[in-house]
């Protein structure tokens, strides 16, 4: 009784974290973990109730088997993801530069974004004449396109807008990429020398699988450091495993 209690407490502390996740921007997707572990601890709770039963008992061996699978499972995605989680050195051979979009509010970067373009903009310093796309098109809740706003972002900070395309069409990793591919063509840009593509950290792994060529080198955005976004860096790294596993699921 007392273990089943337990069971029913956790269920219970999950559901009301989970609310709370849901209820802040930028976390939510715990939010879904939490419940997710909510309907976990009712099952168990349920199985415990009834633990003098056959189907019960062998229904606890297979739910735990699942869990750690699944614990198996995720360590190793993100294993894959914070072994690529920093900029590859083979970056300062790159003869372009392409800087994956991110969320947009109204005119202005988001976090995420404004963590790109700093990283972009370190990146380039000492590369004056390297060609540069934005992709990024415009999406819900946006006034201009990402493109559009890395662009304008990066020539008010002293860049030469000569050196910038804009990709202002993509509304996915494999578009960014796939439309560079053609501006890069377009234009005369070498499609088989090393590029640089800069994104954040967490999504270096994905986003170079998704790129699907072996001279694609990742340059990584980070957070600043604090409490708040420390918080966001995390629930962005479990993200991201989900991430990486459907897309590798998916024969990518």
């Amino acid at each position: 009784m007392k273990r089943q209690k337990r069971l029913w407490t956790a269920a219970a502390a999950c559901a009301v974290l989970g609310a709370a996740c849901r209820a802040v921007p930028g976390v939510r997707f715990a939010g879904l973990l939490f419940w997710c572990l909510t309907a976990l601890w009712i099952v168990f709770a349920i199985l415990e109730q009834y633990k003098d039963r056959a189907w019960a008992k062998w229904g606890k061996r297979i739910l735990l088997a699942l869990v750690c699978l699944g614990l198996a499972a995720f360590a190793w995605l993100e294993a894959l993801i914070i072994r690529d989680a920093h900029t590859d050195p083979e970056a300062e051979n790159a003869q372009c530069v392409v800087i994956l979009g991110a969320g947009v509010n109204g005119t202005e970067p988001s976090l995420m974004l404004s963590s790109r373009l700093r990283a972009a903009l370190d990146f380039i310093a000492d590369k004056p004449d390297i060609p540069i796309i934005c992709s990024g098109g415009q999406g819900p809740g946006e006034d201009i396109s990402e493109a559009n706003c890395m662009a304008d972002w990066l020539i008010a900070h002293g860049v030469d807008e000569a050196r910038i395309y804009r990709e202002d069409k993509s509304t996915s990793t494999q578009e960014n990429f796939d439309f560079s591919y053609a501006i890069m063509a377009e234009n005369g840009l070498d499609t088989t020398g090393t590029f640089a593509y800069v994104t954040n950290d967490y999504h270096i792994y994905r986003a170079g699988r998704i790129a699907g060529v072996p001279w694609a080198c990742g340059v990584a955005a980070t957070l600043p450091r604090s409490a708040y976004y420390d918080a966001l860096q995390l629930n962005y790294y479990v993200r991201e495993a989900f991430a990486t596993g459907w897309l590798l699921l998916r024969g990518n």
